[in-house]
């Protein structure tokens, strides 16, 4: 975002009418940056909430971008506007709401991931029963996404999917090896975060159709290996997918076992009670699902960590880790014998990227 900041001293002539969102912004990134004046953050968060609270777009863009590049905290920017004992005014909940809608609409279950503690109470109409039946129906809504988000420990990473699957796609445009190779090759070429999440999908889809045959329930769409497109990148929205895929998988067998209702399903913010919980149960495939469950989001976490470090690499113009991350991957290539012409990538070499395209 490319912004002509004016001066400290116009910058605070300028809020003195209260009326322009802009003066407001302005004087916040100058804060936040500690141009033209020492860096203060405290003061830089008032006056750029300021702004955004005025309806200043440009405010919000300026926190989506820090956000994106990890300078910025949507939930610590949450927080800030709840009192230390998590009470909100009727005008609180009217602001939040309208942040916290912009994320969810946006599907980033992450950044409501972080913010669980407190959203039943902007959203005080969720109710739970009516969300299981809408992940399970397929039905996208507000209860959905709030039961999809409290009941996920490791999903913090779900920001931004768009943005790092346009990063990645630009990254690997120099790879234009058979798209089956991977399957001549298997997983040989894969890293270990994929190697670690092919063998747990495969874990996972199999204990739950042994289940699902068992009790009689209706098996849900899960990807598995032919599908999900390990080569020569997962996609970060496939991830995803997979995520809620896996979820919608859990709530199918619900009631087969009343140990996953009453303990399995209240467990879900903490994987070690989770697994604590996996020991109680006597049925080897039913307790193998459960595992591959916790596994599968362990692993999800793990890629999608991966991918939006690099984002944020790139939003803080640290292009290094994104020629170490090709060059790891044409490393693997060498190492299995797959013939390529990929050069070894340095600061000079690497592909163009253009978020905005």
């Amino acid at each position: 975002m490319i912004m002509q900041l004016p001066s400290i001293d116009d910058a605070q002539k300028a809020i003195k009418g209260g009326k322009d969102p802009m003066a407001f912004l302005h004087l916040g990134i100058l804060y936040a940056q500690g141009a033209d004046t020492p860096q203060d953050e405290m003061l830089a968060h008032y006056f750029i909430k300021k702004a955004l609270d005025m309806g200043c777009k440009e405010a919000e863009e300026y926190l989506n971008i820090a956000y994106e590049s990890g300078k910025k905290d949507f939930a610590a920017d949450i927080e800030s506007y709840i009192g230390e004992d998590g009470s909100m005014s009727r005008e609180t909940i009217v602001k939040l709401r309208a942040r916290v809608e912009v994320e969810r609409k946006a599907k980033h279950y992450g950044n409501l991931s972080k913010i669980r503690k407190h959203l039943a109470s902007i959203y005080p109409a969720y109710n739970r029963k009516k969300a299981i039946d809408d992940i399970l129906n397929e039905r996208e809504s507000i209860d959905a996404d709030i039961l999809y988000s409290t009941s996920t420990v490791d999903n913090t990473s779900e920001i931004y999917l768009e943005l790092q699957d346009r990063l990645l796609q630009q990254l690997y445009t120099q790879v234009d090896i058979d798209d089956k190779v991977w399957k001549r090759i298997k997983t040989d070429a894969l890293s270990k975060d994929e190697r670690e999440l092919a063998q747990t999908l495969v874990n996972f889809t199999s204990s739950y159709d042994k289940v699902c045959k068992k009790y009689h329930v209706e098996n849900k769409e899960i990807y598995n290996l032919d599908t999900i497109g390990f080569y020569p990148y997962i996609k970060v929205h496939t991830l995803a997918t997979l995520r809620r895929q896996g979820f919608k998988c859990l709530l199918s067998i619900k009631d087969v076992e009343p140990t996953i209702r009453y303990r399995f399903l209240e467990c879900l913010d903490s994987d070690e009670k989770l697994l604590n919980v996996c020991e109680t149960i006597r049925d080897q495939n039913l307790q193998l699902f459960l595992i591959s469950f916790v596994e599968l989001n362990i692993d999800i976490e793990s890629l999608e960590l991966n991918s939006l470090a690099l984002l944020r690499a790139y939003r803080n113009n640290n292009l290094k880790p994104l020629a170490e991350h090709l060059n790891a991957f044409v490393g693997r290539l060498d190492r299995v014998g797959v013939k390529h012409n990929l050069p070894f990538y340095t600061l000079e070499n690497l592909p163009r990227i253009d978020l905005n395209k």
